[in-house]
């Protein structure tokens, strides 16, 4: 951990492991906010699976994907990605599964790390509150899932600190 860290509560009701979310959260410093972004996209690509049949493909849920790729690299505006999200958002009230509706509230969360860095651990934690939906009472799915979200992670500051050397 650095020094001086903190691990905070997550802002919803999960049954979680609050020892791997610590070492997330710990990790999240060492990243950039357009990094973290990536990193919640990655978690909301895979909470798409649960999103329900009907939206599925729904061109909202894309361009908001879209918006924040574009965001990474400064080719729209906060505000874009900000209409994008919301957007997501209005989605959820459309859901007609409790399933479907925090899979599309993973997504809207991991839309808006573009305008708040903390809005990508929201995400993680929002694909926390799916897996207590999708298996109840299995603490196992819910190590399993964070542990897959601290190897995507582990990965990308792996991979920053392996550019950052081969630049010097």
């Amino acid at each position: 951990m650095t020094e001086g860290f903190r691990p905070s509560h997550p802002k919803i009701s999960i049954d979680d492991d609050p020892g791997i979310r610590a070492q997330i959260e710990a990790l999240t410093g060492d990243l950039s906010q357009q990094q973290l972004a990536k990193w919640a996209l990655i978690i909301a690509r895979k909470a798409m699976q649960y999103v329900d049949d009907h939206q599925q493909y729904d061109r909202q849920i894309r361009l908001a994907f879209d918006a924040n790729e574009l965001w990474q690299v400064n080719l729209v505006s906060v505000y874009q990605v900000r209409q994008a999200s919301a957007k997501v958002e209005a989605l959820v009230a459309e859901s007609t599964s409790s399933i479907g509706a925090a899979a599309l509230e993973c997504i809207s969360w991991a839309v808006a790390s573009a305008f708040v860095d903390d809005n990508a651990l929201r995400a993680a934690d929002q694909a926390i509150k799916l897996v207590n939906l999708t298996q109840p009472n299995d603490s196992s799915a819910v190590t399993a899932e964070r542990h897959w979200q601290y190897e995507q992670l582990a990965g990308l500051v792996q991979n920053i600190n392996l550019g950052l050397r081969h630049m010097l």
